[in-house]
């Protein structure tokens, strides 16, 4: 594969940022970063790494369509699936902060269609029971949905599943939601407030749907924040794509961000790394496959299907797309103190707030199953995972440094921010390739970052 870099390798602008001169140190750095495309597992990266605000490093190489070699870079515009879930969560803080909201409300003060909710009863073979629901024994509160232990889980996006193949008991619990990735495919949803709270044909809505736990009681990743973009509807009166426009987008300047391809702008093509016949491989060799377009055809994300949260109503589509340059404006404001570039989102509180560990605010006798992975280590901040003091060291995703938050997309886009020790760093990889990376990448960029700028005091 040919290696396209920008002219002045490391340099650039990120955020409205531009970069310092690079020093030598970092120079190996940015190798090691490369290694996913000079691999074939990835069609080209864009990375940035920000040093207490500064913008130290700007990557761009490969391309965002291999076949048209078109390049990737800081400005291209991907499929940021779940890290959409973020900038919904700035947008809550903003209803909190304006008293629209309160953490501790009971959701259907806002949506009556989630009153008294039904649990479905596990069966001995851990199969769902649909003939035994049982009575919630707490309300869903906005807690809750802000750290996915609401109760409601999410279906399969077949198209952006992972290799392995789901048991047959996983298959049977997300198949509680399946009607409804069915409908979206179908067309028969226009928008997100349909999709939470009206029925149609013999389908019930989200909201009449049976949780698959008590609320507050385990960690459960799905489409608690795509509830949260109808409750940012309901009190706005706007459309979740225009409240977050006229209150995120627009005011950080991100002109590039939107649930729709911009008509000046090419979205960049999603590759899946594989080997296997059933996704286009020929069965004996790792390749990148086109996913969406195939070549010579218009992409099919146009537009969005139904503007949510970042959850996988379709198949498919989820969420927003932006470019690097774009997003990291907003992780400035966020990890800034609620501003970036003279411009204020969220008060110092609610960005405080944005940061802190929600999951440890559902109260002291929340079991372990409430918490990712049912880890300890582990808590749930409105920009992602975080890392508590004894934080797994698994590899990938985690190197169990306390106080790193961090998340990603389906996609393989991903971002860390680490306050080390009051020097803090703020790392960003985006590309669009399936199956989603392990985590390794991003973790080992910000590894290597903080042993560059220790090498330098």
């Amino acid at each position: 594969m040919v290696l396209r870099r920008p002219s002045k390798p490391g340099e650039g602008s990120v955020g409205g940022l531009t970069a310092v001169p690079m020093a030598e140190s970092w120079r190996g750095l940015r190798k090691r970063l490369q290694k996913p495309v000079a691999k074939g597992q990835w069609p080209g990266l864009a990375a940035c790494v920000f040093v207490s605000k500064s913008l130290r490093l700007v990557e761009e190489i490969g391309y965002a369509d291999l076949e048209a070699k078109s390049p990737m870079t800081r400005k291209t515009l991907m499929r940021i699936y779940s890290m959409t879930k973020c900038i919904v969560a700035a947008a809550v803080m903003q209803l909190l902060e304006a008293g629209h909201l309160d953490l501790d409300d009971e959701l259907a003060k806002h949506l009556p269609n989630f009153q008294n909710p039904k649990v479905v009863t596990e069966g001995d073979d851990g199969m769902p029971n649909f003939s035994r629901l049982t009575p919630s024994r707490r309300p869903i509160l906005i807690r809750h949905l802000l750290t996915h232990t609401s109760g409601i889980s999410c279906g399969l996006a077949p198209t952006l599943d992972g290799p392995r193949q789901r048991t047959a008991r996983e298959r049977a619990w997300a198949g509680i939601y399946m009607p409804l990735v069915n409908r979206v495919d179908r067309g028969e949803v226009k928008d997100l407030a349909q999709w939470v709270l009206q029925p149609a044909l013999s389908v019930n809505e989200l909201a009449q749907l049976p949780l698959i736990s008590h609320p507050g009681t385990h960690y459960s990743y799905g489409y608690s924040y795509d509830i949260l973009g109808h409750l940012i509807e309901v009190k706005s009166g706007k459309k979740l794509e225009s409240y977050l426009h006229d209150h995120i987008l627009k005011p950080l300047g991100m002109c590039d961000t939107s649930f729709q391809v911009p008509c000046s702008k090419r979205l960049s093509v999603l590759y899946r790394y594989t080997k296997s016949r059933l996704w286009g491989s020929d069965g004996r060799r790792f390749r990148l496959v086109r996913v969406d377009p195939k070549k010579g055809a218009q992409s099919r994300w146009a537009k969005c299907l139904v503007p949510s949260a970042g959850g996988g109503l379709s198949s498919l589509e989820g969420g927003l797309l932006s470019t690097m340059d774009d997003y990291a404006k907003f992780l400035l404001a966020v990890t800034s103190g609620g501003q970036h570039g003279g411009v204020r989102i969220l008060s110092e509180k609610s960005a405080e707030m944005m940061m802190s560990d929600l999951s440890s605010l559902l109260g002291s006798r929340v079991p372990s199953s409430a918490r990712p992975y049912d880890d300890a280590g582990l808590g749930l901040s409105g920009i992602g995972e975080l890392q508590r003091r004894g934080a797994p060291s698994w590899g990938g995703w985690f190197d169990g440094v306390p106080g790193v938050r961090q998340w990603g997309g389906a996609a393989s886009c991903a971002f860390k921010f680490d306050p080390n020790k009051g020097q803090p760093i703020l790392v960003m990889v985006m590309t669009q390739a399936l199956p989603q990376d392990d985590g390794t990448t991003i973790t080992t960029l910000l590894k290597d970052v903080r042993e560059v700028i220790h090498a330098e005091k």
